[in-house]
């Protein structure tokens, strides 16, 4: 006897699944990476608008303090995230104003998170 022919109504032969199993393996890896990297950048955007916040409230509370402003560095908290930072003053070509120049650290990585330049009357 001989083995019937395979008609074209019969499906799909092993070799085409699984051909269609590796590409479909290939897209979902590709897809899983893409998702990956879009968390990391997401938590980095994060990160770097927290510091930023950060920042800006530490240089408000410096430039709304009376007299004039002074070179300093402290800790600030904010969302349970520790920051060091530090304040430079500066003296500009122009006698009434300063320069305040700030940075914030993140305590626990080191790395910079956000830095500031803004101008004050001197007083």
């Amino acid at each position: 006897m001989r083995a019937p022919v395979p008609s074209p109504e019969s499906g799909f032969t092993l070799i085409e699944m699984m051909m269609a199993l590796a590409v479909l393996s290939v897209a979902g890896l590709a897809l899983m990476n893409m998702t990956q990297a879009t968390t990391r950048n997401t938590a980095a955007v994060q990160e770097r608008a927290l510091a930023m916040v950060a920042a800006e409230n530490i240089l408000n509370s410096q430039i709304l303090r009376p007299g004039p402003p002074q070179s300093g560095t402290g800790e600030y908290a904010i969302a349970g995230v520790d920051y060091d930072w530090s304040l430079a003053v500066s003296p500009t070509d122009d006698a009434g104003l300063v320069r305040l120049h700030l940075e914030v650290r993140e305590v626990e990585s080191g790395h910079l998170g956000a830095e500031l330049d803004t101008f004050r009357r001197a007083q």
